[in-house]
């Protein structure tokens, strides 16, 4: 009979099935937490400066329509200027595991990387979203825009950095990743400023090309995000 070496090495050192494991598994006390639960227990982990700086922007923004003597395009880049701030806290947050080098670690948990990328984007959302809600509603009453204008004016450049800042932090690691994440809000809130800051300027296309840019900012913003969550490892670059 033919002696295959490999065959009886792997016969050798391969573990046979555990038996029970499942309910082994089952019987481990640990807390069981909902989805839910989980979701609200990820407040705790944000940073309170990411409140404190969102709550500042609101109150800039508001405070604005005191400074700006009329109804004029001013207040409009005075907000949208502001507003991509929130997208790049919102970008820091969920990548500051890789900022400070812990994905790897968070990776393995019971509750792993990509859901807890996913609780705090429920929550800054939810926490962004009321923020524009409230900016949109100020420049819709106090700006020749409406509300619908001041919708597009305000979430063109939050979704253009968002997705930038994103594809910023899955190309770039660390602390160069948040700056490259704040020039590139200030370079989008000064284009924001030469836009709105003309005395004159043609609405029409103004228009198209903020609803283009809209578009574009929310495809790769989506992108960006489903790398984040369905696809970690290689979104930082890990190989197998």
């Amino acid at each position: 009979m033919r002696f295959n070496l490999k065959k009886e090495l792997r016969e050798a050192f391969t573990p046979p099935e555990p038996n029970g494991r499942d309910g082994f598994l089952a019987a481990i006390p640990y807390p069981k937490l909902t989805y839910r639960e989980f979701v609200l227990s990820q407040i705790c982990y944000i940073r309170k400066r990411i409140w404190f700086v969102s709550l500042l922007i609101l109150l800039a923004g508001v405070g604005a329509v005191y400074i700006v003597p009329d109804s004029s395009m001013v207040l409009v880049w005075i907000i949208s200027a502001l507003i991509p701030l929130l997208a790049v806290l919102t970008a820091a947050e969920i990548s500051r595991s890789d900022i400070f080098g812990m994905f790897e670690i968070e990776a393995v948990c019971r509750f792993a990387l990509p859901q807890v990328i996913g609780a705090r984007m429920i929550i800054l959302g939810i926490c962004n979203f009321a923020v524009i809600a409230a900016a949109t509603a100020v420049l819709g009453i106090f700006s020749p825009l409406g509300i619908a204008k001041s919708a597009l004016y305000i979430l063109t450049p939050y979704v253009s950095v968002n997705g930038i800042s994103l594809a910023i932090f899955g190309r770039v690691n660390g602390q160069d990743g948040v700056y490259l994440s704040v020039a590139a809000a200030f370079a989008v809130s000064l284009a924001g400023v030469i836009l709105f800051g003309k005395e004159l300027y043609d609405e029409r296309m103004t228009n198209v090309l903020m609803m283009a840019v809209c578009v574009a900012g929310t495809v790769l913003m989506t992108v960006q995000i489903k790398k984040l969550l369905v696809g970690k490892d290689n979104y930082y670059g890990i190989k197998d």
